[in-house]
């Protein structure tokens, strides 16, 4: 499963690259996720990070522990999108 969580960032560009660098330090020390990267998409939301996990639980136990370790992160406005594979829900292709 794919977790695109999109964001409009409100702190320094400093601040942004510490809340990549914590993120992504989470999702490598998170079985079952990987760091995909942070990117700037072509719509109205200024970031986007893209991980890939197992399941549902490991995408939001990574914000959990962003959470409880750091606070609420520097944004004015977020929303977490998830992409299911057929597999995912049990489906076979």
């Amino acid at each position: 499963m794919l977790t695109l969580y999109y964001f409009n960032w409100a702190g320094t560009l400093e601040e942004l690259k510490e809340f990549a660098e914590r993120m992504k330090s989470i999702i490598d020390g998170t079985e079952g996720v990987e760091f995909s990267g942070l990117f700037i998409p072509t719509s109205e939301w200024h970031y986007v990070l893209v991980m890939k996990a197992a399941n549902y639980e490991k995408s939001l136990q990574v914000m959990k522990t962003y959470i409880e370790k750091f606070g609420w992160a520097k944004t004015s406005l977020a929303k977490a999108e998830l992409f299911h594979t057929f597999e995912d829900l049990g489906l076979k292709e």
